[in-house]
């Protein structure tokens, strides 16, 4: 593994802080939202420090070591969390959870600028992904004076471990004891620290001396783990799957079955727009359709993609991180959920406020029955696809990461003249790109305080130019401010914000799945039957059945349907067929759709039902 503190900074000498619960070491499966984000992790492999949650927390007053050190070593000791290692078994990936252990502590030199020094030592911690079997899923370091006193902390987390609400609950439980006048009892105030090592326990009651004195009740994971496997969480877990069903069952088979663009090495874009403008429309929108930020941003983000893809249905995942009571609350752990959105797009007569009212139920029942098994939303998946003659293409997300209450509107509305004053301080950026992403689009938004939204986008420049990713969010701010100020239809919605919709040659036709292009159908059908000559056409009556005529009497159509099946993970824009048409031999060339229609027909089976 690489030393996530190299770098150019003056690192002292870490810290060991031991830690030790009283209590055995557990071992259990993961929770159903550690399951979730295992497979992205050990697929991004060294890009999986993208994931890290990172934040530095500058002290208004100076600490000693041993003040943080026994504050961070009551959370260690409180929480399963931040003790655990994700590791591989044969029986799959467990969390395994330590009672005793050393926990490295970086400390550097602030230089005189503890805000600056904390920032640039938690980016260099969050430089490198996570090695779960050897590392904890914390990394801690604190930047010092000439004094060795503390005068800032930073965080970095993993987010197999944490998530945006949990470690910003860390973050506040780790600052009060830091930052009370008198810290906790029996704890050092301003004094020095050893830097070589922390003492076991310290003196005075400032850390539990035993497992008993901890808090009571404080929830776990492995406790959450063997809920979601209680009959009360499979129940929860069938009631989730349920919508599942029900939503995949007409959901496009992918938001992007568009003609595929050449691209370079590094294919997906990230862009970034600050606007304080965006917080004061949404939430006036919010409070005049009596919905929330989230609902109004959801529908925006799906207005926007539907009239650049051209769809009349749409399908999310939306990341949940439902805390509906105190003891999801408290959890400090990872406890984010896949929901599934899949929701018709409104009409282009519609005005957008009456479309944000539509949006909010679908939105909030998706968001309600995100609490199920992955592995068996993942069957459901696989299932559904195969029934309907397609691979479902669920990576088009929505991440609204901001806290319920942290932008309620508390004033009257925005007027005109003040949200254009609040776009005039708005700041677009374009990050680096990246290699690869299981996403082909994301739009997020997070609260980056001072009024201020922070909208995200991401995107897979093969499926929507990379130039679009400014049009896109700034748009989107567009849009927010003028339904502020008046009525503003759907189907305005492109020429509101200068977006060019994708175009779709007349070579594509509309299926119950999705737009379908026959020809590469027809090229998956060609292998799928080793090369023999074949086929695929479309209805002229514009039901949506795709024909496969194959010029191979021995095939078996049922196999050659499976095979189809099998090709199609990995690829939009195409379908199994309706029906296979099995001929004795090809027409002639030039022939064209005729000669495969009067060819002599020697089998003829359904595929997928149209």
């Amino acid at each position: 593994m690489s030393d996530p503190t190299s770098g150019d900074a003056a690192v002292l000498a870490p810290v060991g802080l031991p830690f030790h619960t009283g209590e055995a070491a557990e071992s259990g499966p993961l929770t159903w939202a550690q399951s979730v984000m295992w497979g992205p992790m050990q697929w991004y492999g060294a890009q999986a420090n993208q994931f890290n949650i990172a934040q530095a927390l500058p002290l208004p007053e100076p600490v000693g070591q041993d003040r943080l050190l026994a504050a961070l070593r009551e959370l260690i000791e409180t929480h399963q969390t931040l003790r655990t290692h994700y590791v591989q078994r044969a029986d799959g990936p467990r969390q395994e959870v330590a009672a005793s252990g050393t926990y490295p502590v970086t400390v550097a030199d602030d230089h005189a600028d503890p805000a600056r020094t904390g920032g640039e030592l938690a980016a260099r911690l969050a430089e490198t992904a996570f090695d779960h079997e050897a590392e904890w899923p914390l990394r801690v370091g604190c930047v010092v004076d000439g004094e060795r006193r503390v005068t800032a902390v930073a965080l970095v987390g993993s987010h197999l471990a944490l998530d945006g609400w949990s470690f910003n609950a860390l973050v506040n439980l780790l600052r009060d004891p830091l930052t009370t006048t008198a810290g906790r009892p029996g704890t050092p105030a301003a004094g020095g620290g050893n830097a070589q090592s922390a003492p076991s326990k310290p003196a005075g009651g400032g850390v539990p001396q035993s497992a008993a004195e901890k808090p009571a009740g404080v929830p776990q994971p492995l406790q959450q783990a063997a809920f979601e496997r209680s009959a009360a969480g499979r129940q929860q877990s069938r009631l989730g799957l349920r919508h599942w069903e029900q939503g995949l069952a007409t959901a496009p088979a992918s938001m992007f079955d568009l003609p595929r663009a050449q691209t370079g090495e590094q294919p997906i874009e990230r862009h970034l727009l600050d606007s304080a403008a965006v917080t004061a429309a949404a939430a006036t929108l919010a409070a005049r359709t009596r919905t929330s930020f989230s609902t109004v941003l959801l529908c925006l983000t799906t207005v926007v993609l539907t009239a650049y893809n051209g769809h009349d249905t749409a399908v999310f995942k939306l990341i949940a991180g439902n805390r509906l009571d105190r003891r999801s609350r408290d959890l400090i752990a990872l406890n984010t959920l896949d929901a599934l959105l899949a929701v018709d797009a409104p009409d282009a007569d519609v005005d957008l406020l009456t479309a944000v009212r539509r949006m909010h139920r679908p939105a909030f029942d998706a968001y309600r029955r995100a609490q199920c098994d992955p592995a068996a939303v993942a069957e459901l998946i696989e299932a559904t696809g195969r029934r309907r003659g397609a691979s479902l293409d669920l990576t088009t997300y929505f991440n609204n990461g901001h806290r319920g209450n942290d932008w309620a509107a508390t004033s009257p509305d925005a007027t005109p003249a003040r949200l254009t004053e609040l776009r005039g301080r708005s700041a677009y950026t374009r990050l680096d790109p990246l290699p690869r992403s299981d996403m082909k689009f994301m739009v997020a938004a997070s609260n980056q305080g001072d009024g201020v939204c922070r909208l995200g986008l991401l995107v897979d420049t093969a499926y929507l130019p990379g130039s679009l990713g400014a049009t896109i969010l700034t748009g989107i701010e567009t849009l927010l401010c003028d339904a502020v100020a008046g009525e503003v239809r759907v189907g305005e919605v492109a020429a509101r914000i200068g977006l060019t919709p994708a175009r779709r040659g007349p070579d594509w036709v509309r299926t119950p799945t999705g737009w379908v292009r026959p020809d590469d159908v027809a090229e998956l059908v060609r292998r799928a039957a080793d090369g023999a000559e074949a086929a695929v056409l479309a209805d002229p009556g514009g039901t949506g059945k795709l024909t496969a005529y194959v010029a191979d009497p021995a095939a078996a159509p049922q196999a050659l349907h499976r095979r189809v099946l099998d090709l199609l993970p990995g690829r939009t824009g195409v379908a199994a067929p309706t029906e296979y048409v099995l001929c004795a031999a090809a027409p002639p060339a030039g022939t064209g759709p005729d000669g495969w229609r009067a060819a002599p027909v020697t089998a003829r089976e359904s595929g997928c039902p149209a």
